[in-house]
């Protein structure tokens, strides 16, 4: 057995998501409804794209939550609305989810697959915290993109530059 606990408990993941759900859905409002195509760079993803993945990263948790292996989605990013639309009701789905799981199914193997190949087969508590992650990590993208697109930073862990709260 470890010395410590791969996976985190259910409830501290539980909060975490909570809290940084709210927070990539400012950075996700503050993105210019016509900036979607917005790269910083030739070789980067546009935000949109970028914005897009953490909504799927959602769905592929939310999905996990009911069932043992999913497909990682390859749809195109929608418009702005409906990208917000999605993520609020993607992040609201799976607190509602997280509410059901127990330790066992927190700790049940669970499999994810993209273009046909197995990609994870780890607990689920250990893919929803990739997600979360990743997640995190791409809002982080998006919020270095926002000024460059004309648009102020929303608090993130506190105060921006562009915001007093």
């Amino acid at each position: 057995m470890p010395d410590f606990d791969p996976v985190g408990t259910i409830e501290f993941f539980r909060e975490r998501h909570r809290v940084e759900s709210a927070t990539t859905g400012k950075v996700l409002r503050a993105i210019p409804v016509d900036m979607l195509s917005y790269r910083a760079h030739p070789s980067s993803s546009t935000a949109g794209t970028t914005a897009w993945t953490i909504v799927r990263c959602l769905e592929v948790s939310n999905h996990l939550t009911r069932f043992d292996s999913t497909e990682v989605p390859r749809t195109a990013h929608p418009d702005h609305a409906t990208l917000v639309a999605e993520f609020h009701q993607c992040a609201e789905s799976l607190q509602q989810q997280l509410i059901m799981i127990d330790s066992t199914d927190w700790l049940k193997e669970r499999i994810v697959i993209s273009n046909g190949v197995v990609i994870l087969k780890q607990p689920l508590g250990q893919i929803l915290w990739l997600f979360l992650f990743d997640g995190i990590h791409h809002r982080g993208q998006l919020s270095t993109y926002l000024r460059p697109m004309g648009a102020a930073v929303p608090s993130i862990y506190g105060p921006s530059a562009d915001t007093t709260a």
